[in-house]
């Protein structure tokens, strides 16, 4: 539960002790169970989580080094001897929730190597991932024998730039008496901060990412390219020949528009400019910091030619139109392409669209992470479809960049999902590809897709059965749900109500999984507090995630700014 608010079930943990045990049972709930509570519980019972889990009994596996970890390991060092000493732990965790860092020790609170809502059920720092603010989990809320006498509070782990969520901390006590906040909220949001702070510090310069990104599309030839952050602009001798004062601007509000959404934007040059633009984005670290531009002559009396279409690839929308045609224009030159999104938004389907079906090979580094020493013959030979970038390992990831730094022209899709913050080395593989890759967007900025998808991703009917329909409110509440799954979290539900519905007609929104049914988590922006939001984020981004001196530079209060942000959220 979150600190904001007192949480309900903390003063009635006996009766909540109660309706669990009953809930466990299948026995029917006293009144007055939390409804967040009980969602989470149906929850666990749905990911199959046994409620009486025991911690294993050898230790974790030791994690790999990250950026994470190695910014917050000194800080937590210097945080741990102020904990209770036998009586809390505090928890280091990453974006997917697994345990990086423990420390500390008390009866009945052992290490466990993940706290994903998949392995353990409901606890705080899944909540506080998915709010991305802080939150606490008392007593019987957590679906768990082993955690029914513990309290926890937990806060994500922000990206200071990016705002990405990198993970979470978490102290874990004994079960605490008393309203909110837990006795260690304070200590849990200075060390949260301390971390973000030191990953500030450790964070490279913007401006040599955009640098060397400019390098590369230049080649050193006499091509027409700009790279341009909103701050700053590189621009080659043929491009100052090529592009007109109107051009740069245009450019310059394509990066900023970039920067802000973290996602592609179109370049819509004025009427004769002459020229047009090929837009790809710059990231560091994850975070768009910028665009490079390369600039092409316009003969005006040739129609442009349109990347080939991709039929059987659901979706209308323009972000999602725009995606698809940037991969269709890279793909036809022989050089590696990387497509990047959150899980499940359509990147392998996509990769595997565009390169046909027949005779490509498929590597996929979640199931072993390592790369043979033929991958240069294979991809010889035919089109190759690297999946999950972000799990090979480091020899794997060196062995791909030599093989890039010595064969340019592979013939490669690699698809990537950020999360945890990459190695050097796949660092450097990202950069590498920076100039050709193409961000898939979630499901949430392209809703307008959702009803075509549905029509796609619903089986074909048994013989005699009418095809499966909807009614409008269960549209609206498909559209309103964020999707954190996206495209493959909408298959699982059409599938499911495909299968084992045993009523007729439109599917109704009663008839949807209790997260998808309960509305969003958000309220719409309107277009001035779309606008607004655009101008915080980027006035937080250039003074590296200080609220205060953001808001001195706007000319509001941190409070106002404060209230303004939790706004935007809910």
């Amino acid at each position: 539960m979150t600190t904001t608010e007192p949480s309900p079930a903390v003063h009635a943990l006996p009766p909540l002790r109660v309706a669990r045990e009953r809930f466990l049972s299948g026995r029917p709930l006293p009144d007055g169970v939390p409804e967040e509570v009980l969602a989470a519980w149906r929850r666990a019972r749905f990911f199959g989580v046994p409620h009486d889990l025991r911690v294993p009994a050898a230790d974790p596996p030791r994690p790999v080094e990250s950026p994470l970890l190695g910014a917050a390991r000194p800080v937590l060092e210097r945080i741990a001897p102020a904990l209770d000493a036998g009586r809390s732990v505090l928890l280091l965790t990453d974006a997917r929730l697994r345990v990086l860092w423990t420390s500390g020790n008390a009866p009945g609170l052992a290490r466990c190597p993940g706290l994903s809502e998949q392995e353990v059920g409901h606890n705080s720092a899944a909540l506080a991932l998915r709010r991305r603010s802080r939150a606490e989990v008392h007593g019987p809320e957590h679906f768990l024998d082993v955690w029914q006498d513990v309290s926890a509070v937990s806060v994500p782990v922000v990206a200071p730039k990016s705002g990405q969520a990198l993970g979470t901390l978490t102290v874990v006590s004994h079960l605490c008496g008393g309203r909110p906040p837990h006795p260690q909220a304070a200590l849990v949001e200075a060390t949260a901060a301390a971390v973000e702070a030191e990953l500030l510090a450790r964070a490279g310069r913007p401006e040599q990412v955009l640098l060397d990104a400019y390098l590369r599309a230049a080649r050193g030839e006499d091509r027409a390219v700009a790279a341009l952050d909103g701050r700053n602009r590189l621009i080659s001798a043929a491009a100052e020949r090529l592009a007109t004062p109107d051009v740069v601007r245009v450019l310059e509000r394509t990066a900023l528009a970039a920067r802000h959404a973290g996602a592609p934007a179109a370049a819509e040059l004025p009427d004769g400019a002459g020229c047009d633009a090929r837009i790809d984005l710059v990231r560091q670290a994850g975070a768009v910091v910028g665009i490079v531009a390369v600039l092409e002559p316009r003969d005006e009396g040739t129609p442009r030619p349109r990347p080939r279409a991709l039929p059987r690839l659901a979706g209308s929308s323009l972000p999602w139109r725009y995606a698809v045609e940037r991969a269709a224009e890279l793909v036809r030159s022989p050089e590696p392409v990387l497509l990047t999104g959150e899980r499940g938004t359509g990147k392998t389907a996509l990769a595997r669209e565009l390169l046909g079906t027949a005779g490509i090979e498929t590597v996929d580094a979640a199931e072993d992470g390592v790369l043979d020493g033929h991958l240069a013959e294979r991809a010889a030979r035919s089109p190759l479809v690297l999946r999950h970038a972000e799990r090979l390992t480091q020899p794997a990831v060196a062995t791909l960049n030599s093989l890039l730094d010595a064969h340019p022209d592979t013939r490669l899709l690699v698809t990537h999902t950020p999360g945890t913050p990459p190695g050097p080395c796949l660092q450097r593989l990202l950069d590498k590809l920076a100039a050709r890759t193409v961000a898939l967007p979630p499901l949430r900025e392209r809703t307008e897709d959702i009803r075509e998808l549905l029509s796609a991703l619903t089986p074909r009917p048994a013989p005699g059965s009418p095809p499966l329909t909807w009614t409008l409110d269960a549209l609206r509440a498909l559209e309103q749900h964020p999707w954190p799954g996206n495209v493959t979290e909408l298959a699982h539900v059409v599938q499911a109500l495909a299968e084992h519905r045993r009523v007729r007609g439109p599917v109704r929104r009663a008839e949807l999984p209790d997260t998808v049914r309960e509305g969003p988590a958000v309220r719409p922006l309107s277009p001035m507090e779309h606008a607004e939001r655009a101008t915080i984020l980027e006035t937080l981004h250039r003074h590296g995630g200080n609220k205060s001196r953001a808001a001195a530079a706007l000319g509001i209060g941190r409070a106002t700014l404060y209230r303004k942000l939790r706004g935007y959220e809910g």
